[in-house]
């Protein structure tokens, strides 16, 4: 005799999908291209990258003649420099504005709720944010890069040859993607901590344009060291290396923006973790 045992709908173990990091990532991606920010950003990151390498370019290269030898020394010596440092410096702008605006408006509107609900681990859905954040933003800052040094070794070369082929250019290239992504890592960092738009642009505007020349005060080489350290002045990574005014080198750049964005990311997850949303 067998015995048939019911059960209520209500008591049966429903299975659960605990959403993965390429599941993450991949809602990020919808998040991302549904804001009409990023795509006033990306316009922005392509019309300054591009305008600045060629007003640069050109005037350096039409007032060549007129220069002192020892700029004449140093265009000829960081023309990598000359051609993506003026775009890469201004260009970053936008996407540090939108870097912001990327977590911060999730606060704003309400959506980051719904955000943590589908994945409780803050620190992964922090985690997943950036992470699609700053592979679209190396894919993109790359597409400038390449096109902005063609035409800016075309207008240089003049006086002074490039060569996308020299080890110190493919450096500089790929560097250019890199330093427009912790740029962007950082102002997401800061929109994480502040969760407010308005607070998160103002900070990075002051730590990239108003800090800088704040430290340059400092007397001594002590303020020109730590101006130099500011993420903005860490710019020379896309440079030779041959810059004699450079106060750090491209390597000792790189690092120190490293250490921007790893303390910085730190905090934000920090943040996110121990704060109600």
């Amino acid at each position: 005799m067998t015995t048939a045992t019911l059960t209520r709908a209500g008591d049966a173990v429903r299975p659960t999908h605990r959403p993965g990091m390429t599941d993450l990532m991949r809602s990020e991606w919808t998040k991302l291209r549904s804001l009409r920010s990023t795509w006033w950003s990306l316009a922005a990151m392509i019309a300054v990258s591009v305008g600045f390498t060629v007003a640069a370019c050109a005037v350096y290269t039409h007032d060549f003649t007129h220069l002192d030898a020892a700029t004449q020394t140093e265009f000829r010596q960081d023309t990598i420099g000359l051609i993506l440092q003026p775009g890469v410096q201004f260009a970053s702008l936008a996407v540090s504005v939108l870097g912001a605006m990327l977590i911060t408006s999730e606060y704003s509107t309400g959506m980051i709720r719904a955000t943590m609900l589908a994945e409780p681990r803050r620190t992964r859905a922090l985690l997943a944010k950036a992470a699609t954040f700053a592979l679209f933003v190396y894919v993109f800052s790359e597409l400038i890069a390449i096109p902005s040094f063609f035409i800016g070794s075309a207008i240089t070369s003049a006086h002074a040859s490039v060569s996308i082929s020299d080890p110190t250019n493919i450096r500089a290239i790929l560097s250019f993607g890199l330093f427009m992504t912790a740029m962007g890592l950082i102002a997401l960092s800061i929109g994480a901590i502040v969760r407010h738009t308005a607070a998160a642009v103002s900070l990075v505007l002051a730590l990239h344009f108003v800090l800088p020349g704040v430290l340059s005060l400092i007397p001594g080489t002590v303020g020109k060291h730590l101006s130099a350290a500011m993420p903005q002045g860490t710019s020379v990574v896309v440079s030779s290396g041959h810059n004699a005014g450079n106060l750090y080198t491209p390597a000792q750049a790189g690092l120190i923006l490293a250490a921007w964005v790893v303390v910085l990311g730190g905090a934000a997850l920090v943040s996110v973790k121990r704060r109600d949303v």
